[in-house]
């Protein structure tokens, strides 16, 4: 069971041994950051639940009509739950729908399953609504949170759900997870290329999977790199290659990417500015320009940087002009640069 799904023993072992028990909660959360692979993991999890004839260690047969239904995509008795279209938050709304769609028995599976994604949005006033439902749900229905940040939840909630942890995955799943889903038309992964892979995951298999390009991204990075190594140049020269750099159409399309990769290259300096030559790094084929942006910024420079990098992410996800985010941050470098505090 779970043998398509890379790395996460812990969780595995768990909801394993709760269904060769027979001892299946009724009420789930999956905490860990996006792309970890908390869906996939309760998707197979509810395949096994729902399934009319597991086998002795609960696992799904994958002939029943659940099971079926559920290779198909389309097995009514699971209910993947992503808030209404339009709205940021998950509200009261939703929970009655589901409330409402509770009371009627599974159609082809032993047990009903409702997933609520991202179900840090659910409103407070959603949660305390859905409250009575994870306490007293019918004997045929399982909740399972899927969450990135459990303590946007109430207390009440976190307490009534058996918690599992998600973990990142190891350098090598992440690798050989791209190579099996993602690959590169066949060929192998140059060294650099799987260390740009590796680094820009975070050991969350759905970041490697958005690798699509390499050719894309490694000019992106160049760019990028060349932009932030003219701070040193001085400040007219490096504000127009930087916001340019930013705002371009590949890198606007790719803003994940490329705030991922100057946080790596910022992370990169300060850790040469703290550690020296025996510092761990993300870049190493550019040790050399790295050691200059940290002799630029210094230690506590490249420390407020990043967390202005960090800063510019969250209003650049906020339909915050894009341009005006771009232009402030290049004045955070200039500034930071020149030693003033901002």
């Amino acid at each position: 069971m779970f043998e398509t799904l890379l790395g996460q023993e812990y969780v595995k072992r768990t909801l394993t041994d709760a269904l060769a028990t027979g001892r299946v909660g009724h009420a789930y959360l999956f905490c860990g950051p996006a792309g970890i692979g908390r869906k996939s993991f309760a998707a197979e999890f509810g395949r096994a639940v729902m399934c009319t004839a597991p086998g002795a260690d609960g696992e799904a047969c994958g002939q029943c009509l659940s099971c079926r239904l559920m290779a198909a995509g389309n097995n009514p008795d699971y209910k993947l739950i992503t808030g209404e279209e339009g709205k940021t938050g998950i509200g009261v709304e939703t929970v009655r729908a589901l409330e409402e769609d509770i009371v009627t028995a599974q159609a082809a599976g032993r047990r009903k399953i409702y997933v609520i994604d991202r179900s840090e949005k659910l409103t407070v006033q959603a949660q305390n609504a859905l409250l009575k439902t994870i306490e007293e749900p019918p004997e045929y229905a399982m909740l399972i949170l899927i969450c990135a940040n459990p303590s946007l939840l109430i207390d009440t909630v976190r307490s009534r759900v058996t918690r599992l942890d998600f973990a990142r995955n190891t350098r090598e799943e992440v690798l050989r997870a791209y190579s099996e889903k993602a690959g590169k038309n066949g060929a192998e992964l140059t060294p650099e290329e799987k260390d740009l892979v590796a680094a820009y995951a975070d050991g969350i298999i759905g970041r490697a999977l958005q690798f699509t390009d390499f050719e894309l991204f490694g000019q992106l990075r160049e760019e990028l790199f060349g932009a932030v190594d003219q701070l040193n140049a001085g400040g007219s020269r490096f504000f127009q290659s930087f916001v340019d750099a930013l705002t371009a159409e590949n890198a606007a399309k790719n803003k994940e990417f490329v705030f991922f990769e100057l946080t790596s290259y910022v992370r990169d300096a300060a850790m040469l500015a703290r550690f020296g030559e025996t510092a761990p790094m993300q870049n190493n084929k550019y040790r050399d320009k790295l050691a200059g942006l940290a002799g630029c910024l210094g230690r506590h420079g490249c420390a407020r940087m990043l967390d202005r990098i960090a800063d510019a992410w969250l209003c650049a996800g906020q339909n915050v002009n894009y341009r005006s985010v771009a232009v402030n941050l290049a004045a955070d470098f200039i500034d930071t640069a020149k030693g003033k505090q901002i």
